[in-house]
């Protein structure tokens, strides 16, 4: 019954590897999982590069670990033979059967499914298959309820959650054969970096983007992302019934990114309840499209009172959609930072002074506090340096941090205060080795 497009999703099964692309910096990672019984969910934006790292996963599978080609079973669930098929979870279950009659795997099954929550149900099928010990799951989707606390309930603890973006800015430079191992390769590059960096900051990371030449179809390739997600992800999985308003509020908070807001001025605004822009926030959210980020507090109660502020997955699909690139380079450049902590696993806060200084971010690990960070597009104009740098030691006071953090577009410095020292970078050496900042 599926036979003909289960074979044609797996060329591998002949010999052939798959087209790698770029190396993503979090396949060790992945790769370091593959021995686990448990089941691995790599969630992350469409189009953000998580099919690909299924195939590079593949690959080494293959090639370094000797596995035979036919214990490996990759299915994009995403396809259009299947959607007639996705409202019963039997038929994973035939699409399973059909392929151990077309291969007869002998020993450890290694089953990649891709873009999954397009089956309902598909939990009973993965958990059901997971108890009989001989299969491995790696699995893929593009909302991030694969991380949810109710998944991770269903399948009891048996999950290891794997969050995918799209490129950072060292992968980006692989993308463009600039990769750089070391401070001396980086100053020798430095010019090429800077300039690269100031595309990587316009045009983002989306992996397609990096290969298009013409930035005008970039721009139009990046808008296409955002109008599929809302009108062929979101609202249809939700049942959002007035598009438009689920349209007008993503455009405006897109287009104002790294700003405050409060459920009650996105209310007034739009007119919407309370209860709306919650739940719409959650579907940007659910999608990796918009994040927001809570004041820093020890009291959830005053976290959950405080203003938010809010980020986008992408700064190419901010400024494609949104606002002139040169017109807002402060914003982009801050959330960009923000995408930078979290690829990085961090905790993202942003920090109000007991006097209401504004810092942009603080950051944790568990409960160790690992970084304070300003991001401003230049600190030569004497006024943009002083509050900068005022906020950020007296945060640094209250909080009892040595080392601050202010990244800029390309400024360069160091102020220091007694004990406590504030390092000023400049955007290309911060993304190209975040580790030695963010301690």
């Amino acid at each position: 019954m599926f036979e003909d497009v289960i074979v044609d999703q797996n060329p591998h099964w002949s010999g052939s590897f798959y087209e790698e692309g770029i190396k993503r910096d979090i396949l060790d990672k992945l790769k370091g999982y593959i021995d686990l019984p448990h089941i691995v969910s790599i969630v992350g934006v469409r189009r953000g590069g998580k099919s690909t790292l299924l195939k590079q996963l593949i690959n080494h599978l293959l090639k370094d670990k000797g596995i035979s080609p036919k214990n490996i079973l990759f299915l994009n669930l995403e396809t259009p033979y299947f959607s007639q098929y996705k409202d019963k979870v039997i038929n994973l279950e035939r699409i399973y059967e059909d392929y151990l009659k077309l291969t007869s795997p002998q020993g450890q099954i290694y089953c990649f499914l891709d873009e999954i929550q397009y089956f309902n149900e598909w939990q009973v099928f993965v958990k059901a298959h997971y108890e009989q010990k001989n299969i491995k799951f790696i699995i893929t989707g593009s909302n991030s309820r694969l991380l949810s606390s109710e998944l991770i309930t269903l399948l009891s603890g048996r999950t290891i959650p794997l969050e995918v973006y799209p490129f950072s800015f060292k992968e980006f430079l692989r993308a463009n054969g600039s990769d750089i191992s070391d401070n001396i390769l980086l100053l020798r590059k430095r010019h090429k970096i800077k300039s690269l960096w100031n595309e990587y900051l316009q045009y983002g990371g989306f992996p397609e983007i990096a290969f298009v030449e013409e930035k005008g179809a970039a721009r139009e390739i990046l808008s296409t992302y955002a109008r599929n997600i809302l009108y062929q992800d979101i609202a249809p999985r939700f049942k959002v019934k007035k598009i438009g308003d689920l349209d007008a509020l993503f455009f405006y908070l897109i287009s104002n990114i790294a700003a405050l807001y409060t459920y009650n001025t996105l209310s007034k605004l739009f007119d919407l309840s309370d209860k709306t822009i919650k739940e719409y926030l959650r579907y940007f959210s659910d999608a990796y499209l918009l994040f927001t980020v809570d004041a820093f507090s020890f009291s959830v109660k005053k976290q959950i009172k405080s203003p938010k502020k809010i980020y986008t997955i992408d700064t190419g699909m901010a400024s494609s959609v949104s606002f002139r690139f040169s017109e807002k380079v402060g914003q982009l450049l801050e959330n960009m930072v923000f995408l930078e902590l979290m690829r990085q696993g961090q905790d993202v806060f942003y920090y109000q002074t007991e006097n209401r200084l504004e810092v942009d971010f603080i950051c944790r690990e568990g409960k160790k506090t690992t970084g304070l960070i300003q991001v401003t597009k230049e600190t030569g104009e004497d006024r943009v340096r002083n509050r900068e740098v005022r906020a950020l030691q007296r945060a640094m006071e209250e909080t009892n941090i040595k080392n601050g953090l202010i990244v800029t577009y390309e400024d360069e410095g160091e102020i220091k205060n007694g004990a406590s020292v504030i390092h000023i970078v400049p955007a290309y050496k911060f993304f190209a080795d975040i580790r030695s900042w963010i301690k």
